[in-house]
């Protein structure tokens, strides 16, 4: 019995390890060098889609909401939304209400009546230039007459000077009396003042035509300034009838009212802080996404990208980056990256989710496998083979995917310079399982 009992409870005893035993092995660390590798790297960020554009529309001018216009794809409902609402498509120009501002109307008809006005004026103006002008030929005419009356006069007067100085020369010869020759001399003395009598009527006939060419000067003068106010009241009407045209709230452009903030009889104000609609384009709409900074690099436009929409069935889309914000948000540190995706249908609404994948391929480096390298106080590090023992390095990375990670150049221990990494090195890995001095065949 006893010797039973003891071999039951040998039996039950744990096997003691025997002296000597072999450790448990540890994992195995294999040796690569690096090799020249392209990297295919695949950004996958979520998105929002939002409008093309979003336009608020303001009242220009302050008045009473007169009506609102009916929605032509609302005739088969109530009498009560038979109206431009939210989700009402509209077109560009399509008016969205009216304003009644009644005294506008009449400030028109005001302001047309002033331009009826100025057009009587020009009428007016016009003819008394063709009076002025007619007044300036008859000057003229009048001048050549009295030119003509001082001929005659000069004339006259030269014929009876040389009778005179004959009549004189005779009497002194005694051949006449005195008589004749003072009777000679009258004449002479008429002669002569009938001449001046046609040099003044000359002098008065140009004065006359210098005061009819003034009249007209000023008469044109007179139809420039009357054309001008006719022009200035035009401009007015023009003015004027502008302002009506703001009683008119019209689309901006083809798309949905995504907002209605009034309703009809309301007396809206041109402050610009009540908006009365907001009209959204949709085809296309914009797909954004905000690119994290280490790829923001790689982003250009044109590239391809693939948008996923949560909400919407059917294989994913295929969009180029149009636009991009350049510079990074200052507190996300992303980059805005813009994909135009059409819409004709309108299935894809502002504010649906989207993941985009943008698939960049780079030019080859040196790479090696992504587990060879590992992280050491923030730092990525690999371990050099050198004499058959690990040696850790601080090494620069470039890029990287799933399985291989692109390596720029590497810092030893306690050394200031870097060294590129020329294809040579032995790595070992995985990095995760090697340690600082660990022997390695």
């Amino acid at each position: 019995g006893l010797t039973a009992l003891a071999c039951a409870a040998g039996c039950n005893r744990p096997p003691q390890p025997t002296a000597g035993a072999a450790p448990a092995a540890a994992p195995a660390v294999t040796v690569v060098k690096p090799e020249k590798r392209p990297i295919v790297r695949v950004v996958e960020q979520p998105g929002t889609v939002q409008a093309f554009e979003e336009t608020v529309l303001y009242p220009k001018i302050p008045g009473y909401v007169s009506a609102l216009s009916a929605d032509p794809d609302k005739v088969s409902r109530a009498a009560h939304d038979r109206l431009i609402d939210i989700g009402s498509r509209v077109k560009k120009d399509q008016v969205l209400a009216e304003l009644a501002v009644p005294e506008l109307e009449e400030e028109f008809k005001q302001k047309e009546a002033l331009v009826r006005q100025a057009e009587a004026e020009v009428v007016q103006a016009k003819k008394a230039l063709a009076a002025s002008d007619a007044g300036v030929t008859s000057a003229k005419a009048m001048v050549a007459e009295t030119k003509a009356g001082l001929t005659r006069a000069q004339a006259l007067y030269d014929r009876w000077q040389s009778e005179s100085a004959r009549v004189t020369r005779l009497v002194g010869n005694g051949v006449i009396d005195s008589q004749t020759r003072d009777e000679t001399l009258n004449q002479f003395k008429a002669a002569e003042a009938t001449r001046s009598e046609a040099a003044a009527k000359v002098a008065s006939s140009e004065a006359a035509v210098a005061k009819a060419e003034a009249d007209r000067d000023k008469a044109a003068a007179d139809v420039t300034a009357d054309e001008a106010r006719l022009d200035v009241a035009k401009a007015d009407v023009r003015r004027t009838d502008a302002l009506r045209g703001y009683t008119r709230v019209k689309a901006p452009y083809d798309g949905v009212v995504t907002r209605r903030a009034v309703n009809t009889g309301d007396y809206v104000t041109a402050d610009g802080r009540h908006g009365l609609f907001a009209v959204a384009k949709l085809d296309p709409v914009r797909v954004v996404v905000n690119v994290p900074e280490a790829d923001a690099g790689l982003v250009e436009d044109g590239q391809e990208v693939r948008v996923t929409l949560q909400a919407v069935a059917g294989p994913p889309a295929v969009g180029k980056v149009v636009r991009t914000s350049w510079s990074l948000e200052p507190g996300s540190r992303t980059l805005r990256t813009e994909v135009d995706m059409p819409n004709p249908g309108g299935k894809v609404r502002p504010g649906m989710y989207v993941s985009a994948r943008l698939t960049v391929g780079l030019p080859a480096e040196w790479a090696v496998p992504a587990a060879a390298v590992g992280k050491v106080n923030d730092e990525p590090v690999i371990y050099l083979v050198e004499g058959g023992k690990a040696v850790r390095v601080v090494v620069q990375l470039h890029r990287g995917d799933a399985q291989h990670t692109q390596v720029l150049r590497y810092r030893r221990p306690n050394a200031g310079e870097w060294t590129a990494v020329t294809g040579e090195e032995r790595i070992a890995s995985p990095a995760a399982t090697t340690t600082d001095g660990q022997s390695v065949p």
